[in-house]
């Protein structure tokens, strides 16, 4: 009778430790879905952030009036446009002044491509 009884009491124990185990079973399996809607929390508001970081830099930029520094510079540029001479014609006039072009054209028809002798 006693190895029955000592079975018995083994058996007991180890009933009583498979119970509290179960008991940390779902303990554990409590904490671990507790952790899963965290992460999923953190995940859907980094997906949040990143959706409005995202939208915002590809958005188009709005306009905004100009400065007044900007401003006076446009007219500026838009004054000295008014008055500007083609850079061919600045170079021509600038060459009758000095006289310099008709003589080009001159030795022009002196170069030595046109002579006679290469005819």
């Amino acid at each position: 009778m006693t190895t029955e009884h000592s079975q018995e009491t083994k058996i007991a124990v180890l009933e009583a430790k498979v119970d509290h185990l179960i008991g940390h079973v779902k303990e554990l399996t409590l904490r671990v879905r507790a952790n899963e809607k965290v992460v999923a929390s953190v995940s859907l508001l980094g997906v949040i952030a990143i959706t409005i970081i995202g939208a915002g830099y590809f958005a188009p930029k709005a306009e905004s009036a100009p400065s007044a520094g900007e401003w006076i510079h446009e007219m500026r540029d838009w004054k000295s446009r008014q008055g500007r001479k083609e850079v061919d014609e600045l170079i021509d006039d600038s060459l009758l002044d000095w006289g310099i072009y008709y003589e080009l054209e001159d030795m022009e028809h002196d170069c030595p491509e046109h002579t006679e002798q290469e005819e």
